[in-house]
């Protein structure tokens, strides 16, 4: 029973570590924006994506869906 418990902490860990960097929220965002844009090189894409998103680090909540990424 030890180790389901260690489990249990285990997958609760990644949950508040997910929650508190927004993971879920980024990837949604980034999968909507490639969608919108359908990119030919869907790869080059998500990895300016994501270079832009570190550098600007702004929250999710005031994203502005009108705007290319």
């Amino acid at each position: 029973m030890a180790g389901q418990s260690e489990e249990d902490y285990s997958l609760k860990e990644v949950e508040v570590y997910v929650k508190k960097h927004q993971v879920q929220n980024v990837l949604k965002e980034c999968i909507i924006q490639l969608c919108l844009g359908r990119p030919e090189k869907p790869y080059t894409f998500l990895k300016e994506y994501f270079e832009r998103l570190e550098k600007v680090n702004v929250p999710l909540l005031f994203y502005d869906h009108s705007k290319s990424v």
